[in-house]
């Protein structure tokens, strides 16, 4: 999406439908693994797809662009190659509606195994004195972060319960969503991942508590401070860097790597009791 600031959506596939359950008998390494998964592009969605190749997934990467725009596409390519996996590529808007029904529709007949997960990390972020900022700018936001979130969630829900498999979703939120950012005037943006906590919560209870439906959890995670491209501007501002790596317990700001293995934990059969759950990955910041 125009002005990400956390990457795009990845949509998920198992091999092989497994139970949402524990299971003492299985070994740790197989807790993380996502064998046959299908994903997306930008500063994290980028890293995340490259760590999902590693775990045993086919990815499906979808953007707002016609073609890839991540400067290391061509790592996600030398991933997908090395780990034997699919990668395909699909220009969508998260906004629109038919959009997303179609480009659904065009993806799924190409699939080897059935989709069985999605991480939404679409995010736009309008910065302004809330004074000033125009109604256009906010509505923009909530429609990318929370509306384009609701709709590729709802898609990839539809098609679970399609084919009655069990799944997982990752919906990326932020710590935004439970306090202001010193110094960064977001409103918009800090109302908007606060709705995506909601959502979380909401689509878990639904969608984990029918039996005429297959299993399917919800669950977001909430990331700190991360420097990338996407940051590089705000940080330019006197003293903000200091300000951001005084405001959490680990006086620094966080890389994208290291969001790899909480996406993968809450993505795999690792985390099979957990649904409706926020997952903060912030160094401390809201807990001081």
């Amino acid at each position: 999406m125009p002005q990400t600031s956390e990457g795009n959506v990845h949509a998920l596939q198992y091999r092989e439908a497994k139970p949402s359950q524990g299971d003492p008998s299985r070994p740790v390494s197989e807790l993380f693994r996502l064998d046959d998964l299908t994903g997306a592009t930008g500063f994290l969605g980028t890293t995340l797809a490259i760590a999902i190749f590693e775990s045993g997934a086919d990815i499906i990467c979808l953007d707002l662009f016609p073609t890839p725009t991540a400067s290391n596409w061509g790592e996600v390519e030398n991933a997908a190659e090395k780990n034997q996996r699919r990668l395909s590529y699909y220009q969508l808007d998260v906004t629109d509606e038919n959009a997303v029904a179609e480009t659904f529709a065009k993806f799924i007949p190409t699939l080897r195994y059935p989709v069985k997960g999605l991480v939404a990390c679409a995010g736009l972020s309008r910065n302004g004195p809330a004074t000033e900022l125009p109604a256009s700018s906010f509505r923009r936001v909530l429609d990318i972060n929370v509306t384009g979130t609701f709709l590729v969630a709802q898609a990839t829900a539809r098609e679970m319960i399609r084919t009655n498999i069990t799944g997982s979703m990752v919906l990326v939120a932020s710590m935004s969503g439970y306090g202001t950012n010193k110094g960064v005037d977001t409103a918009g943006y800090n109302a908007s991942k606060a709705a995506v906590h909601q959502l979380t919560r909401s689509l878990a209870a639904e969608w984990g508590s029918r039996v005429e439906i297959p299993l399917i959890r919800v669950n977001s995670l909430s990331p700190g401070y991360i420097r990338t491209a996407a940051t590089a501007e705000a940080l330019q501002k006197p003293g903000m860097e200091a300000q951001w790596t005084g405001d959490n317990m680990l006086y620094r700001l966080s890389t994208v790597d290291e969001f790899r293995a909480p996406v993968l934990f809450m993505l795999g059969d690792g985390s099979s009791f957990m649904t409706g759950t926020d997952l903060r990955v912030d160094g401390g910041h809201c807990s001081w």
